[in-house]
């Protein structure tokens, strides 16, 4: 019984913000159009599946007597697992370039033109946004999100290994509309965080990898673009 708990609770964190959001952004009059067609709508859709997520987290976690400690939120040692976090982040470039690099070479009928979501950035609003997204979404949301799944299957579900591998396919899945070479990319990052929250087991590590990550990148194409 307990195993079956532990399924349906990550399935709930897993696509429960997603299926919430849709009827959501439905009645505010918003298409899935509208949502890829412009920064503001996207990132308004990322907040509240973000915001969804989070909720049935929190909700979860208290019905079951534990709190955001449990997953490794704790303000003792945050300065230390942030600089851990910051660490990590050229080999989170350099997985990222080695993706990049073996994908005309292997699977070459797979290798994007251009990143969409980079695409999307048209002014400073636009990179406000989504810097602003980097850390809300991908560095907290995703990152909080990721540890519930991981001490699931590490309780649970056959182990914390078995969980981090399907659930990097599946981040990488969700990063599908980007290209399948970026859907990787993302995946493997994905993998990489997972990684480094199992080892050091504290949130700040992988979120603030996560979000400089982000960050960075965002940056360094907005400044491409710019010149």
């Amino acid at each position: 019984m307990k195993s079956l708990g532990a399924l349906l609770e990550v399935v709930a964190v897993a696509v429960g913000g997603l299926v919430l959001a849709s009827p959501a952004i439905s009645f505010l009059g918003l298409s899935a159009q509208d949502i890829y067609g412009d920064v503001p709508h996207l990132v308004l859709y990322l907040m509240l599946e973000t915001s969804l997520t989070l909720g049935i987290i929190l909700i979860l976690l208290w019905t079951g007597g534990r709190s955001l400690r449990d997953l490794g939120w704790a303000k003792r040692g945050w300065w230390k697992e942030s600089l851990a976090g910051v660490s990590v982040v050229p080999l989170l470039f350099g997985a990222t370039f080695l993706v990049g690099f073996l994908f005309p070479i292997v699977l070459p009928q797979y290798v994007s033109e251009s990143n969409p979501l980079l695409e999307m950035i048209q002014d400073g609003t636009d990179l406000g946004l989504l810097l602003l997204s980097s850390v809300l979404v991908g560095g907290i949301k995703e990152e909080v999100q990721r540890a519930f799944i991981l001490v699931h299957f590490r309780n649970h579900l056959g182990g914390a290994v078995p969980g981090l591998i399907l659930w990097s396919v599946f981040f990488g899945a969700g990063h599908s509309f980007q290209g399948v070479d970026f859907a990787v990319a993302a995946g493997v990052l994905g993998l990489l965080f997972g990684l480094l929250y199992l080892w050091r087991g504290h949130l700040a590590a992988p979120i603030v990898a996560h979000a400089l990550y982000d960050v960075v990148t965002l940056l360094i194409f907005w400044g491409l673009l710019r010149s």
